[in-house]
């Protein structure tokens, strides 16, 4: 009984053999002619009985493969990391690994992914797509965790089970839609086995006056047909297309091409093929009119390119439609190893497109293209999360200038397989909050109430506020603009402005600043005031108070004030009092240099006749000087200490300004009109104190 039992298997088992190795051929043949729908059946059912290492991995390979190329990330991971377990040298290609780590990718795998973009770049150091994901996949969960303001909403209206893609405006007021889809009801009802779908057609929709959509029907005339009907793009007339057409079948394999057809009435004629020179015998698609619409932008497959799908833009010839000079490569900025596809150029002239070969979330994502003064592209940027996801995004569409529009995706949480997502940027919400604050005493600051508080941008005056009972003021401030925010009190105070910019602010934000309004004193010391020994001469750390200086007479514009220069006690008096002089005047100079009118600026040597008196701010640097001590020659001569000697010395050299008058450039007539809102009350900020928690 044993023995025939074990005839039989010897029996079975060749049987078994050949019955798997002509599923893998019968796979082999679909795969070869790209009908990855057919050719994952026969795959799939050959793995139960596949017992050789070399087969299991090359199955599971293109098996992987097939299903990266019907958009399935699940099943392409699943198949291609049972491919790389079983990895054997020369039966399959090191790809495995790069396509492995893409699936990962896609599917939201970040960290997983890593690992595998290392070990492929082992293998294969210079790849750029691997270099590109592995940058990527340390990019994208910082994209996802600080969204960009784009709302991405999927428009159910318009989408089905199957695939619904590629939107184009087919009217210049954007209430008519024309986009690709493999629903039921379209004329290529056929199976196709490249996409694993029916083949496509061309549907429209209209909107209404409440904004409401119609149900997409197809386009009336000769342009829909049994065979695929892809991306398409319409001139500003409304009355020109051109879109992707493709022939496939089990007996069919010839590349896409580009068709052009032209609108009689309200129907379609009879399309024509656009033959491109040179690219007869390529697959050419996506088409994209130029605003213009004497240029149209395209994806093919020529051996000249970068890799995979490039894009390219070609000038219309003539007046006939569907006549074309020889297409341009876009260059390397845009095109890569990977597939540039899905172009479409904006109202305002800027490129957009799709492409799995550079830095992106996963598949397909769009990127817009960066051009310089001269309309040359220098780089591109990507639409990050939620314009794109780990998932194929593509297809864009603007409304004219708006920030709002439409794009394609398979992301999960849709409808279908590629569905149509509206999206929006609401508006950009910079708030400034702002605080005025009395500070002549730091030991005591205050908060000023009705404080006169002018906000400019570029334009000039953007707002005038008062500051409110605890010295509060806000306003809605606009994007890329440079801002001054001054604020006022009295004559007897110092004014005092902040600047700052809002270009570059992606989202929305809160501007916080502090205003510091002082009274005027009598004198006020400038800090860090040197000069080279024993001359006049500004040493280069001097610029950096006199620089506050020039701002402060920019503040108070109708101040005139008085530079006061000292020396210590040592040297010849009259020697002293020249060469304080002199240091006074460098500091005028230096005023009128940057712009401070000299009629305003008055220079004077006091020399060594004006010793410092401690004050409060002197004694917490110096807390061996008393306040009130005045620092004469008595004093310093009888300190033991050099060095105590030598920092009081310093402390004499000192440069200082008095303000002379705060009415300069201030007529007769407007003195008495402020001098009557002084007696009346109506010119006086109130001022209390600060409470812990005043912003």
């Amino acid at each position: 009984m044993k023995r025939i039992v074990f005839l039989s298997l010897v029996l079975i088992f060749p049987l078994i053999v050949l019955g798997q190795r002509s599923l893998i051929d019968k796979g082999d043949s679909y795969y070869n002619t790209y009908m990855f729908d057919l050719a994952k059946d026969y795959y799939e059912k050959s793995l139960g009985s596949i017992t050789a290492q070399a087969d299991k991995a090359e199955v599971n390979y293109k098996l992987g493969y097939c299903y990266k190329m019907l958009g399935n990330s699940d099943k392409a991971e699943m198949y291609f990391g049972v491919a790389v377990d079983n990895y054997v040298k020369g039966v399959i290609k090191p790809d495995v690994l790069l396509f492995y780590a893409d699936a990962l990718k896609m599917n939201g795998k970040y960290e997983d992914a890593i690992d595998i973009y290392k070990q492929y770049l082992q293998v294969s150091p210079q790849d750029h797509r691997a270099k590109s994901g592995l940058e990527a996949c340390t990019l994208v969960p910082k994209w996802i965790n600080r969204p960009t303001r784009y709302k991405v909403i999927n428009v159910s209206k318009f989408n089905t089970l199957q695939l619904d893609f590629s939107p184009v405006w087919a009217s210049k007021d954007f209430r008519s839609l024309y986009f690709t889809s493999s629903r039921e009801g379209s004329m290529g009802s056929r199976d196709n086995y490249k996409s694993g779908q029916k083949f496509t057609d061309i549907f429209e929709v209209t909107q209404d006056r409440k904004g409401n959509w119609s149900e997409p029907i197809p386009v009336a005339g000769g342009l829909n047909t049994e065979e695929d009907e892809g991306a398409s793009t319409v001139s500003m007339k409304g009355n020109d297309m051109y879109f992707t057409r493709c022939k496939a079948g089990k007996k069919v394999d010839e590349p896409c091409k580009i068709f052009y057809v032209n609108k009689k009435g309200n129907a379609w004629g009879e399309p024509i093929l656009v033959s491109f020179p040179g690219f007869d015998n390529y697959e050419v698609g996506y088409p994209a009119l130029s605003k213009d619409d004497k240029t149209l932008y395209f994806s093919a497959e020529a051996p000249a390119g970068y890799g995979g799908m490039d894009l390219y833009m070609a000038e219309r010839i003539g007046t006939s439609g569907y006549e074309f000079g020889r297409p341009i490569n876009l260059g390397p900025e845009i095109n890569t190893l990977g597939d540039e596809v899905f172009p479409t150029v904006r109202s305002n002239g800027t490129l957009y497109f799709a492409s799995d070969g550079h830095k992106g979330m996963g598949g397909l994502d769009i990127y817009k293209a960066i051009t310089d003064d001269k309309g040359t592209i220098t780089g591109i940027e990507n639409m990050k999360y939620p314009i794109n996801s780990s998932f194929d995004d593509f297809g864009i569409i603007f409304d004219g200038d708006n920030e709002t529009g439409y794009l394609s995706s398979n992301r999960k949480g849709g409808k279908g397989s590629d569905d149509i997502y509206s999206f929006s940027l609401p508006p950009l919400v910079i708030t400034l909050n702002g605080l005025v604050r009395d500070t002549t005493d730091v030991d005591k600051i205050l908060l000023v109430k009705d404080a006169k508080v002018t906000i400019m941008n570029d334009a000039g005056v953007a707002g005038e506020l008062i500051s409110s009972a605890t010295g509060g003021f806000t306003f809605k401030l606009e994007p890329n603009q440079n801002y001054k925010i001054k604020a006022e009190m009295t004559k007897d105070y110092f004014s005092n402005s902040t600047s700052f910019s809002t270009f570059n602010i992606e989202y929305d934000t809160v501007i916080n600043v502090v205003i510091n309004l002082a009274k005027i004193p009598k004198i006020i010391t400038l800090p860090n005031i040197e000069y080279e020994y024993d001359k006049a001469d500004l040493r280069p750390e001097s610029t950096v108070a006199l620089d506050g200086l020039v701002k402060t007479m920019e503040d108070n514009p109708n101040l005139t004030i008085e530079l006061r220069a000292h020396t210590d006690f040592r040297g010849n008096d009259d020697y002293n009092m020249e060469l304080s002089l002199e240091r006074a005047k460098s500091c005028v100079v230096y005023l009128i240099e940057k712009g401070v009118k000299a009629d305003r600026l008055t220079a004077k040597g006091l020399g060594e006749t004006e010793p410092k008196v401690i004050d409060k701010e002197l004694n917490k640097a110096f807390p061996y000087f008393p306040v009130g001590t005045v620092l004469d020659e008595k004093y310093i001569t009888n300190l033991k200490d050099n060095k105590k000697r030598e920092e009081a010395h310093q402390i004499n050299r000192r440069t200082e300004f008095s303000v002379l008058s705060t009415d300069y450039g201030v007529s007769e007539e407007e003195k008495k009109i402020e001098e009557e809102k002084i007696e009346k009350g109506q010119n006086s900020a109130v001022i209390k104190e600060t409470k812990s928690g005043d912003f």
